[in-house]
């Protein structure tokens, strides 16, 4: 994706409006050493700005808002969720939102991402375990359901499959980069540092595997959420990798002659509590609004009471 001029504007807005970062964001214990080589010397994200999603989309028919992804798009912010067939459009100074065509039904979107022709993808996991292959769902530039088209990718069950889209053209091809909930695109149990992200191209009318990426082992995330790129412009891409177990982001690049996931790396942690305890558990989307800004989605925390003031909402961190 390349950045929007007006998003950019919003983005430094709220950065000036918020200040530096967020009084709550700041990491316990010795911090010199955070240079963010590593996964434990991670730097801490700066909060600019973050709204629950109750307040930009109220709607009686909707109790909660299960966000699964985010994608920037013509300086909006695009969201999905597992429990609406609609997308939300919210403009990137979180001040007003709106919900597009669709239902409140389940609809097991995982992740969106947007066309650099105005249209979306929206990832569904797997129908059940007896057809374990996940879904791409068209959206029109409106967000409406355009139809759904099956993947090579087959999971032994159900709600463990690809969890992060990422759309990408080279050379006049459309590919999908499909990030796998868990190490080795397996189950909960798989080894830490075992990252997949198959390489999608619709051939043939099925979203077909052209090749299967390695994330670097130092991306030791306990399991992966969603993945977002930002184009280099000479045939390389900006990637991020975010986790809710692991509450980390990862930043590398994404080669595509020949295709490979590489550093170096970067990595950065949601906000903690001054004790230093996780209060972002449950971010399920990630997308760039600038080369040092991102915005996130979460979704329900599971009871997690720590995280009860982040859960379902929407946020725009600043990388220092």
């Amino acid at each position: 994706m390349t950045y929007g001029s007006s998003a950019l504007v919003v983005v430094a807005a709220l950065l000036c409006a918020c200040g530096a970062s967020d009084p709550r964001a700041t990491p316990s214990g010795d911090s010199t050493n955070l240079d963010g080589s590593t996964l434990q010397r991670a730097l801490p994200l700066q909060l600019v700005a973050e709204k629950k999603l109750s307040k930009l989309l109220p709607n009686k028919l909707v109790d909660h808002y299960e966000a699964s992804g985010v994608a920037a798009s013509d300086g909006m912010l695009y969201v999905a969720f597992d429990n609406l067939t609609q997308i939300a459009a919210i403009d990137t100074s979180l001040t007003k939102g709106k919900l597009g065509p669709g239902e409140v039904t389940d609809s097991q979107y995982e992740a969106i991402t947007a066309s650099d022709d105005g249209r979306f993808y929206a990832m569904i996991e797997a129908e059940s375990d007896a057809n374990g292959l996940a879904e791409l769902a068209e959206l029109d530039g409106n967000t409406a359901f355009a139809g759904k088209t099956a993947t090579d990718a087959s999971f032994e069950h159900s709600n463990k499959g690809f969890e992060g889209a990422a759309f990408l053209r080279v050379a006049g091809q459309e590919y999908v980069l499909a990030l796998c909930e868990n190490n080795l695109c397996k189950d909960d149990d798989s080894p830490a540092g075992e990252g997949r992200v198959l390489l999608l191209a619709l051939t043939d009318g099925i979203w077909t595997t052209q090749a299967r990426l390695k994330l670097p082992e130092s991306v030791a995330f306990l399991n992966y959420s969603d993945i977002s790129l930002a184009n280099n412009g000479d045939g390389s891409y900006t990637v991020a990798v975010v986790s809710h177990k692991s509450s980390a982001v990862w930043l590398g690049t994404l080669s595509t002659s020949p295709w490979a996931l590489t550093g170096p790396s970067k990595f950065y942690v949601f906000p903690r509590s001054a004790e230093g305890a996780v209060r972002y558990c449950s971010v399920e989307g990630i997308t760039f609004l600038g080369p040092s800004v991102l915005a996130a989605v979460s979704d329900k925390s599971d009871g997690e009471e720590a995280c009860a003031d982040e859960e379902e909402s929407i946020h725009i961190f600043q990388m220092p």
